[in-house]
């Protein structure tokens, strides 16, 4: 039972031609991730995409989400540039946009990773909470340069509140038709602002 619920590679490919089947593998679990959604996708399915066979996908991943997990942790690395950017940006901003930029830079990372909404459907691993560790983290950063007198602790409480406002937005996001995402987006602004202001006068 364990292997069947393990999110580890099963085999960690040591010449470059192996790297390239598993960068191969991980493009092709991405795209059919961001069209079919977490739990439709199957491992045929991306074999299929990747032109290649089942038995040599397995080889690397012994399930889908051992896939969503490399995803994922490939994902992390991008994400915290994208926050170490806003840190740079923050002090020069007011509350107000600031608070709009946390949620426009969100939505800016789901539309460059298609399969990131759909990672949202995964269950958590022991991982997933050191990835929303390190991002609520990054998010503290962010509030502290912004507003230098802050200190950490708050800072990371506050970071908590907008990680888990943010996880709800992206959830409906995701569940959202294009003629309502919009107003959604909006609606999520209201909400970090209105929270933040306060917080950070």
């Amino acid at each position: 039972m364990h292997s069947l619920l393990s999110t580890a590679p099963r085999r960690t490919p040591q010449q470059k031609r192996g790297h390239r089947r598993v960068a191969g593998f991980l493009r092709a679990a991405e795209a059919v991730f961001g069209e079919a959604g977490y739990e439709l996708a199957t491992m045929n399915a991306i074999a299929e995409r990747a032109d290649s066979c089942i038995g040599s996908l397995y080889q690397f991943f012994p399930n889908k989400a051992s896939l969503a997990d490399a995803i994922r942790e490939r994902y992390i690395h991008e994400i915290e540039q994208s926050w170490e950017s806003l840190s740079h940006e923050a002090g020069g901003l007011s509350t107000e946009k600031l608070a709009c930029r946390l949620v426009d830079l969100q939505l800016e990372i789901v539309r460059t990773r298609p399969a990131l909404l759909a990672l949202l459907e995964v269950p958590p691993t022991p991982r997933t909470t050191t990835r929303r560790e390190l991002i609520r983290a990054r998010i503290a950063i962010v509030l502290i340069a912004h507003k230098r007198r802050l200190p950490k602790a708050t800072a990371v409480r506050i970071a908590s509140v907008v990680q888990q406002v943010s996880r709800g937005l992206l959830a409906l996001y995701a569940k959202a038709d294009s003629n309502h995402r919009a107003a959604i987006v909006e609606d999520f602004k209201a909400v970090v602002r209105g929270y933040l202001v306060p917080k950070l006068r």
